[in-house]
């Protein structure tokens, strides 16, 4: 079962929104800034807290300017594992494979890429468990069709050498 809810994260505001019957339903808006953040959060929670008994699942969506879309040419001798797609990211973009995550979508004779920061979804996955929300997945928004659907990554586990 997937969660009702989607706390969608931006850069400047965060927004959850509830699956009413397969349909989008704004719960509410709180702007990022501002002292009393924490307070807002608490009222976010308490709005979803009315429509299900906490805890409150949630699919998480990180803002788009975090993830890398990239698309690769693709050899069809051979099949795409996950290391290939994170070799040609690194390679790309001058990154360490332990700290990426990867998504991935084979299209004819490309391969379409989401690439983000292991740190971000941890950054993310703190935020929300902080404020009472249980992210179980997390997403982020596609623009100008860089992606054929909207990526899909798994909860974060800590960094190697992270507490």
């Amino acid at each position: 079962m997937h969660p009702q809810f989607t706390l969608d994260l931006s850069l400047e505001a965060i927004r959850l929104v509830y699956d009413l019957h397969g349909e989008p339903c704004v719960i509410g808006d709180v702007a990022l800034f501002g002292d009393d953040l924490p307070l807002r959060m608490t009222k976010l929670l308490s709005l979803a807290a009315k429509l299900s008994t906490p805890p409150i699942p949630t699919t998480t969506v990180v803002p788009r300017e975090h993830v890398l879309y990239c698309t690769l040419r693709l050899d069809m001798a051979r099949e795409v594992e996950e290391r290939d797609v994170l070799e040609f990211v690194c390679r790309e973009q001058q990154l360490n494979k332990d700290e990426l995550c990867v998504d991935w979508v084979i299209d004819g004779s490309e391969i379409h890429i989401a690439a983000i920061e292991k740190l971000t979804l941890l950054e993310a996955n703190d935020f929300a468990q902080k404020h009472g929300f249980v992210p179980t997945s997390f997403t982020s928004s596609v623009r100008n069709s860089k992606y054929p659907r909207k990526p899909r990554f798994p909860v974060p586990k800590p960094l190697n050498g992270s507490v």
